[in-house]
């Protein structure tokens, strides 16, 4: 009878060790709360458009992301869009779980808890053909402030880049407009992931980048990871890790993850295409 009641016993620890550490979301104090660009990334994230209108649905491959995260084990959880500094802002605060689609820089490790990296990019910088040439080059991208003035997006992080804080750099609302303004000479040169670029022209049915630009990888000839940032005073910040990298691996092992993110990407490309028949 003992035996029994110890084989029982055993029984049931392996059961309960078996299981994942945050089975249900019956624990939660409130629904998890994410936050992503207002101005939009895509195709990691923006406003869904319908019939060619921007619409208050958010979509793109950290949506589907988050989704395929937390839904299959029953976590309630909500995105919203703010501006970059303020989505950071109230992470950091603890008002806001996590931020998608962010870079890292020595500051941030310090503030937040980073996610394993989950996409990469190509950090750029781009011109006029006609203003410099196909040839144009720099070993050090500060070295562009030299040649003219230099774009970026309000907020946005461009260590990764190679660029300098002490560097010079005027700051623009909107990555849509920064071809503009290099045409109209308010900017001479645009940092830009050159994926984020090609994104926000089929978001916006731009079309494709235009063949007077020239685009050329920064000299630090890198890959740039991104991450969700989580917020240290979030009480489910180890949960949100935790599942969060799980399915990011669970999805790279299974090659599933640049399959999701081609798949978004070719969704805008093939929305901009329908629009132009």
């Amino acid at each position: 009878m003992i035996r029994l009641l110890y084989l029982l016993i055993f029984n049931l620890c392996v059961t309960l060790l078996s299981l994942p550490a945050y089975g249900t979301a019956a624990h939660l104090s409130s629904k998890l709360r994410f936050c992503v660009e207002d101005t939009e990334y895509p195709p990691f994230n923006y406003f869904v458009r319908l019939n060619g209108m921007k619409t208050t649905e958010l979509g793109g491959y950290d949506i589907d992301l988050l989704a395929r995260t937390f839904k299959p084990i029953g976590i309630n959880y909500e995105v919203v869009a703010l501006p970059w500094r303020r989505c950071l802002k109230d992470v950091l605060d603890g008002n806001i779980d996590g931020a998608m689609s962010a870079s890292l820089d020595p500051q941030r490790m310090r503030d937040y808890i980073p996610s394993d990296a989950y996409y990469y990019l190509t950090p750029s910088y781009f011109y006029l053909t006609a203003d410099f040439g196909l040839q144009f080059h720099v070993d050090d991208i500060n070295q562009l402030a030299k040649f003219g003035t230099v774009c970026g997006i309000n907020g946005f992080n461009y260590t990764n880049f190679g660029w300098r804080k002490d560097t010079p750099i005027s700051e623009i609302s909107s990555l849509r407009i920064l071809p503009q303004m290099l045409i109209k000479h308010r900017c001479h040169f645009f940092l830009a992931r050159r994926q984020i670029v090609a994104g926000t022209l089929a978001l916006n049915h731009d079309g494709p980048m235009p063949s007077s630009l020239t685009s050329t990888p920064s000299p630090t000839n890198l890959q740039e990871p991104f991450y969700m940032l989580i917020s240290k005073r979030s009480p489910e910040s180890a949960l949100i890790k935790k599942e969060f990298n799980y399915r990011v691996k669970q999805l790279r092992d299974t090659k599933q993850l640049e399959a999701l993110f081609q798949a978004h990407l070719q969704k805008l490309v093939n929305q901009d295409d329908k629009r132009k028949k």
